[in-house]
């Protein structure tokens, strides 16, 4: 009856190990999800800037009507800068975004519909380095954790 007992822990930490697993594969994917979506955001706002010359809220405004880009539009923002970027935005590019943003408020519309296509393009190269992580995390991962999940329960054995 023990050796049963063992057996069904000793499956119970291998499921749990690979779920672990496919939870932070998972992780990496939102965060690139978040990234490309970032960089769409970016993109649409360079667009409708160079379509019509629009101040900071109204492009805001305008944005947050899409729900692709709602959760990036904060209610009443008053300026660029005042975007809720994603917590897996690395810190370098967050200050590079935040530092763009802010001078875009003030510089000439084509001066700023480049500095926006840059930003897109710059989260869209972090979201494809993210693509790549999250296709090698989602095959390494779940496997890494299944064998955690082994050791564990011969450890517990």
């Amino acid at each position: 009856m023990t050796v049963l007992l063992h057996a069904a822990g000793g499956m119970l930490l291998l499921c749990a190990g690979t779920c672990f697993g496919f939870t932070a594969a998972a992780r990496i994917r939102d965060c690139q999800r978040q990234l490309h979506s970032l960089s769409r955001l970016f993109g649409y706002l360079a667009e409708l800037l160079s379509a019509q010359a629009l101040a900071g809220p109204e492009l805001l405004h305008r944005a947050a009507r899409r729900p692709e880009f709602a959760d990036f539009c904060p209610a009443g923002a008053a300026a660029l800068a005042d975007l809720h970027l994603p917590s897996c935005l690395p810190e370098a590019l967050r200050c590079e975004a935040l530092q763009t943003l802010r001078s875009a408020e003030e510089s000439p519309r084509l001066t700023a519909c480049a500095a926006l296509h840059r930003l897109a393009a710059l989260c869209e190269e972090e979201a494809c380095s993210r693509a790549e992580q999250y296709r090698a995390a989602r095959l390494l991962w779940p496997r890494l954790g299944a064998c955690l999940g082994v050791l564990t329960a011969i450890l517990l054995w």
